[in-house]
């Protein structure tokens, strides 16, 4: 995974000076002066990785209204919101929002190596867990509907018995379904089924 950081400023120099101080440590910077030209340069929001700097006072729409969208567009690297001009009003918004964290304007560098450094370590780690888990999700996606609803009892703690007697079926045809099951997400124990579901409901929440 190739991280950036992606900073959206309309003061010029502020641009300059974020993108040099965060290089002096190796991090990979693009800078834009309007939310217009880092959508058109960073495409789809949901691929991006790393983090973003965020100005919440520019020309046209709020830093936080466009936070607010972005993310019901699938934008799921922290954001780090900046302004010159804080107060806990606008700290809350932001962070109601889904801001990582807010930083008043002159930046300290130290805090922002801190916020940054944390940011970038939060996204890899998501990204890593999100790798971990497809395979998991390709074979859950694999299961009938019947398959999914049988799942469900099965993590449960409900017998093959019990299962057949909730949903007026033949033991025989609840066990079928429980081979496929096993079969398709590839386990051959209850503690295996119940460890991978595990991962795959926590990842969800």
């Amino acid at each position: 995974m190739n991280q950036h950081i992606w900073i959206i400023d309309d003061d010029a120099a502020m641009r300059d000076s974020l993108s040099l101080l965060l290089s002096t440590v190796g991090w990979q910077t693009q800078a834009f002066d309007s939310a217009e030209a880092f959508q058109q340069q960073a495409g789809d929001l949901a691929d991006l990785a790393g983090c973003l700097l965020l100005d919440i006072r520019m020309p046209g729409k709020s830093g936080l209204t466009l936070l607010e969208e972005w993310t019901q567009q699938g934008l799921a690297i922290p954001v780090i919101v900046m302004t010159g001009h804080g107060n806990i009003d606008l700290c809350r918004r932001a962070f109601k929002n889904g801001a990582h964290e807010f930083l008043t304007k002159p930046v300290d560098a130290d805090l922002l190596f801190e916020v940054v450094g944390d940011a970038m370590a939060r996204q890899q780690i998501a990204f890593d867990a999100q790798q971990r888990l497809q395979p998991l999700q390709q074979k859950l996606a694999t299961l009938t509907a019947r398959e999914k609803e049988m799942l469900g009892e099965i993590v449960q703690g409900y017998s093959s018995k019990e299962i057949a007697q909730r949903r007026s079926l033949s033991p025989r045809t609840v066990e079928v379904h429980r081979a496929n099951i096993f079969s398709k997400l590839e386990v051959n124990s209850l503690a295996k089924l119940l460890k991978i579901y595990g991962e795959l409901t926590q990842e969800a929440k």
